[in-house]
């Protein structure tokens, strides 16, 4: 094979690898709705950079060995006269992976494709910038984790080949999927106790004191679509000044459906019993109260 056909093959190589990996980056951000399909989006779009390297990296050490073991070819012309020795055959394969390490290393270095930045993982010390060269790649905003990713990517591809290379990104997804999962579970959960937080103690304690939760409700949206925050009105009740504040909506003609809903509401809640229903409310995170109560 002469030099020129190899420089075309790695050249070729490169650019597919380059295509392929901004193919994977263009598609990323139609990835992240949480189908039940993303899972395999992100393997697959994990898997094209990382194998095109695996896999150019292996046929760059075939064709290494095949010219170094042929007699009278560069760059070792002396050939190998016997390829089945165990000394030789353990040499080759401890440089097979110190020659597929680095050269997966600059492989990964020309198209910035790293295990965790493509599985949109976070890398240790991803804050400490080391330096930042601004040109493009991987040498943009190059922190330890960076390196680390660097590192890590190409120490697998050049041990392991395709077969561990694919291993590796398996279990990465599968591990990223479960934490996922996890969090998803643990979200549920909590929304299930938040639930059961509010229809069995806080909706209680508000009928208690004549509150009925449909009429809150529909008085907190109506002060909110009349631009009036329920803050306001939540307030005036815990200084006993919700008359005042019912004057107040009422001289406002865009507030009358507003100050309708807020009036047959407080006529329920008896006097003696309004001050109690802002500590009831306060129980309330905001998230929880726009969640059960609209606003």
């Amino acid at each position: 094979m002469t030099g020129k056909r190899i420089a075309l093959i790695v050249i070729g190589v490169l650019v597919l690898m380059a295509l392929t990996t901004t193919v994977v980056w263009a598609q990323d951000g139609d990835t992240n709705g949480g189908s039940e399909t993303s899972a395999t989006n992100v393997l697959l779009q994990a898997l094209a950079p990382i194998i095109a390297i695996a896999t150019s990296v292996e046929r760059g050490l075939e064709m290494f060995w095949d010219r170094w073991e042929k007699p009278g070819t560069w760059p070792n012309k002396q050939g190998v006269p016997d390829r089945g020795a165990p000394q030789y055959i353990s040499s080759k394969q401890v440089g097979s992976h110190m020659l597929g390490t680095v050269f997966a290393f600059v492989a990964v270095g020309l198209t910035n494709a790293r295990f965790f930045r493509l599985l949109g993982l976070e890398v240790l010390f991803s804050n400490l910038v080391l330096f930042d060269i601004n040109i493009g790649g991987i040498v943009d905003d190059f922190t330890v984790g960076t390196l680390i990713d660097w590192l890590m990517t190409s120490a697998v591809i050049g041990w392991g080949g395709t077969e561990l290379t694919h291993s590796v990104i398996e279990g990465l997804v599968k591990g990223r999927n479960l934490w996922k999962e996890m969090r998803e579970v643990e979200a549920g959960r909590k929304s299930i106790l938040d639930a059961k937080f509010f229809n069995d103690y806080v909706a209680p304690e508000l009928e208690k004191r004549g509150v009925s939760v449909a009429m809150l409700r529909e008085a907190f949206q109506a002060l909110e679509s009349a631009g009036v925050s329920p803050d306001q009105f939540i307030s005036s009740m815990t200084l006993g000044k919700a008359d005042a504040f019912m004057s107040q909506i009422e001289a406002k003609p865009e507030a009358a459906e507003a100050a309708k809903a807020v009036r047959a509401l407080l006529d329920g809640v008896p006097a003696e019993k309004a001050m109690e229903v802002p500590d009831v409310l306060a129980l309330l995170s905001p998230d929880l109260r726009q969640r059960f109560l609209g606003a």
